[in-house]
């Protein structure tokens, strides 16, 4: 909880894939939830899903519509306000992805990246260092 992002962005199962790309382009992330109409977290769709639709649109046509729901990943590994820091990790780790949702009661509260554990890594670095004595 104290690592996560709260300023979310999501789309919904209908949107189209390319208000999803636009999100990810203005705000400058990677990971961006899909909730249903009643806030529930279905889905995600990340920077990789693009790049596979990118190369997929090269080879065959360029112009076909596409939704959030067709291409989104639907069994996402999420996380509660309860888990330790050490289990998002893991938890990540485990499952090769690059952001958890933070959920609770199935709702999205909250968004946890790599970027936010590589700023607490520099911090701790930071801190580690400036509390070394002079030799």
């Amino acid at each position: 909880g104290e690592l996560m992002s709260t300023d979310l962005f999501t789309v919904r199962p209908n949107d189209l894939i390319d208000l999803a790309a636009n999100l990810m382009e203005w705000r400058h992330i990677h990971h961006v939830p899909v909730e249903d109409d009643n806030g529930q977290l279905v889905g995600i769709v990340s920077h990789r899903v693009l790049l596979r639709l990118l190369a997929q649109r090269m080879h065959g046509d360029s112009n076909t519509l596409v939704a959030v729901k067709d291409v989104m990943k639907s069994d996402v590994i999420s996380v509660t306000l309860r888990h330790t820091t050490i289990e998002a990790i893991e938890l990540m780790q485990r499952h090769a992805v690059g952001s958890l949702p933070v959920v609770e009661d199935g709702k999205l509260v909250g968004i946890i990246t790599a970027y936010d554990f590589l700023h607490l890594a520099a911090e701790l670095i930071k801190e580690n260092a400036a509390n070394e004595l002079p030799r």
